[in-house]
């Protein structure tokens, strides 16, 4: 059977014409955990994955195409990650905390794609109506939940784009410096200080503190917005 450059590849493995460019998708999530989106190259791409160096133009454009696809898969993936995460018979209330842990939780996970998704390396993104779409949809479902708290009285009756952008601004930047390592880092801190304090035996698990300080970040971020945060 004849092989076209697309398929061929010096490794045992081949990718043929139907699943190539996820494989290069793939690869391009595993180079930018290695040395960022700035050092990538479809060229590059292409060696990892063992295919001929134009084959990934038959897929994307060029580098920005790629990355606007990788985006594009990470706002669907948070979003199947939240709707399952969340318990469709619950308030509003508990469905709100429990999509934020989620978020928090797929944040932490995948920080490369988490940057990736929400910073300034895809350029031109309007131009991307898939990219778009694919960032409403996530976007209603943390809207849909406000909507329907509002209209449950367990969030207070204010515009639910504010409170959107109130519980946004607070899972977000929480997401940024979970990833950025800035907790670990005043944790760790901490946990040096006790020990040298106390000269006690090992620390608690950065894990479970991590779990904790999720579990409060998003109860307070549903209180501020609740008609009676102390029901939260």
């Amino acid at each position: 059977m004849t092989q076209t450059a697309e398929s061929c590849s010096p490794n045992s493995n081949s990718y043929h014409h139907g699943n190539l460019r996820q494989a290069l998708l793939d690869a391009a999530v595993d180079a930018i955990r290695e040395s960022g989106p700035e050092n990538l190259s479809l060229r590059a791409i292409a060696r990892r994955v063992g295919v001929s160096q134009t084959a990934p133009y038959r897929h994307f454009a060029d580098k920005n195409d790629l990355l606007a696809e990788l985006a594009r898969q990470g706002f669907d993936d948070i979003t199947r990650f939240l709707t399952d995460q969340t318990e469709s018979q619950a308030s509003p209330a508990a469905r709100l905390q429990q999509a934020a842990t989620a978020y928090i939780s797929y944040a932490i996970k995948n920080p490369e794609k988490y940057r990736l998704i929400f910073g300034n390396h895809v350029a031109r993104r309007t131009d991307y109506s898939e990219l778009k779409a694919s960032g409403r949809r996530c976007s209603a479902l943390f809207q849909n939940l406000i909507t329907d708290g509002i209209h449950s009285g367990d969030f207070i009756a204010a515009d639910p784009i504010i409170l959107f952008n109130t519980c946004l601004a607070a899972i977000h930047g929480f997401a940024f410096l979970c990833i950025d390592g800035t907790f670990e880092r005043l944790e760790q801190a901490r946990e040096a200080q006790t020990c040298a304090e106390t000269q006690s035996g090992q620390p608690p698990a950065s894990s479970t503190v991590n779990d904790q300080l999720i579990q409060a970040q998003v109860k307070m971020m549903v209180r501020s917005i609740a008609r009676q945060p102390d029901s939260i």
